[in-house]
């Protein structure tokens, strides 16, 4: 005989976990299914950054030719393999089109908006709970080596401005002031004072931890099949190896895995993954104080109480998970061009992971009108721990019939 639950969550990374929770928080019944072990996919190995900082979309004006520029490269921070695949061809023109300043200024405002209370969301569920996950509101530092770069970005603080999210322009001795270990060779930065930082693997954890206390079962190692239909083609529930599960709503959080269960429904996602990668390594000198992107290398840099994660690049190659030395290499020697006392010894792990990359850089989350009891919460590309808390807040309002405390049209699954 088949389960029943109220909700079931497909996906046990950063936003299927937080789905789970604030569903069970608002008692409802609810199962989370993970076809790995929890927190084994993107919310692993990120940079652990809580950024609102990071509300301009990845298409902007003038990135189709530095994009060209970059493919003729294996180690550069953006590398698309080259494809005739109709799926990738029609996700790269849709890409592109987002190339412009008026997709720029929408896709800012719909981010700006999802993020203006997620490192206050984060705070809350840490400090809830008591989770070990070294959180801390001490902001972000973006460093820039070239003049050029950073007179583009006081344009973009302007933007980031005009929709609530507050920079400070630093100058060449102000960032070396607050950040020794940099290179003197740097043109300056802009200190976001609103970002904050976790080890990603330790708040997902934990908070998974509390979810049987809270009645959520959890199922792992468990494959999903398809989808069981009643006789009017309403979606009823799941088959999965371990057996048919009944739900009156599903939560897909299944990340760059979402697409083929998407096409299963009908629903067409213009998504790709993006494999981006980390190394974490040991404490060791040479390192900063406080988290760093590094913007010319496109590097997150962020230190914690023992360890030290440099993570960067996308590169769009398909669903696999081999890891590129090469791009690795790139990472450390962008590293060490801004942080010349960091010697890259003591590596605890070299990891990858699938980021799920929409075409407009935007995440997908709600109902499709093909599907009205399917809920989507997917494409957060590097932003699924920014946005994990707020995702799982709003797909609780949606199965609840609350009205959303962010618009959502602009995440629709039927956009595209």
């Amino acid at each position: 005989m088949a389960e029943r639950v109220q909700d079931l969550v497909i996906g046990g990374g950063v936003i299927g976990v937080n789905c789970a929770h604030a569903l069970a928080d608002a008692g409802r019944d609810v199962a989370l299914i993970e076809k790995n072990r929890i927190c084994s996919g993107c919310s692993h190995g990120n940079a652990g950054w809580i950024s609102p900082s990071h509300s301009l979309p990845i298409p902007t004006p003038g990135l189709v030719t530095q994009t060209l520029k970059w493919m003729l490269r294996g180690d550069s921070p953006l590398y698309i393999k080259p494809t005739l695949r109709p799926s990738m061809l029609g996700w790269l023109w849709r890409f592109f089109r987002q190339c412009n300043h008026e997709a720029e200024v929408r896709g800012l405002a719909a981010l700006a908006a999802l993020h203006q209370q997620v490192p206050v969301l984060s705070r809350q569920i840490v400090e809830r709970y008591g989770l070990d996950c070294e959180f801390s509101h001490r902001g972000n530092l973006y460093v820039y080596l070239d003049e050029q770069k950073l007179a583009h970005a006081e344009e973009e603080l302007a933007l980031l401005r005009e929709h609530g999210i507050e920079g400070t322009l630093l100058g060449r001795s102000e960032v070396l002031e607050r950040e020794p270990a940099v290179t003197p060779a740097i043109a300056g930065g802009i200190f976001y004072p609103h970002d904050a930082d976790m080890v990603p693997h330790q708040f997902v954890k934990g908070l998974a931890e509390q979810l049987p206390r809270m009645g959520v079962r959890i199922i792992t190692g468990a494959d999903v099949g398809g989808f069981v239909r009643s006789a009017d083609g309403t979606v009823r529930g799941i088959t999965a190896s371990n057996g048919e599960i009944r739900a009156d709503s599903i939560v897909l959080a299944a990340g760059a895995w979402t697409t083929k269960l998407a096409r299963e429904l009908g629903v067409r996602l213009s998504m790709q993954p993006g494999k981006g990668y980390s190394i974490t390594y040991g404490a060791q000198p040479g390192t900063p104080a406080g988290p760093l992107y590094l913007v010319d290398s496109k590097i997150g840099v962020t230190p914690w109480r023992n360890t030290f994660r440099l993570a960067g690049t996308m590169e769009l190659a398909g669903l696999q998970l081999e890891i590129n030395q090469r791009r690795v290499a790139a990472i450390e020697r962008g590293a060490k061009s801004h942080l010349p006392g960091f010697q890259a010894e003591n590596v605890q792990e070299v990891w990858t992971g699938m980021r799920p990359l929409c075409s407009d850089a935007l995440p997908v989350i709600g109902p499709s009108v093909k599907a009205p009891n399917v809920y989507f919460a997917t494409g957060h590309a590097m932003l699924g721990l920014t946005e994990s808390v707020v995702t799982g807040r709003l797909i609780a309002q949606l199965i609840l019939g609350q009205t959303p405390d962010v618009p959502l049209e602009p995440f629709s699954p039927d956009r595209f």
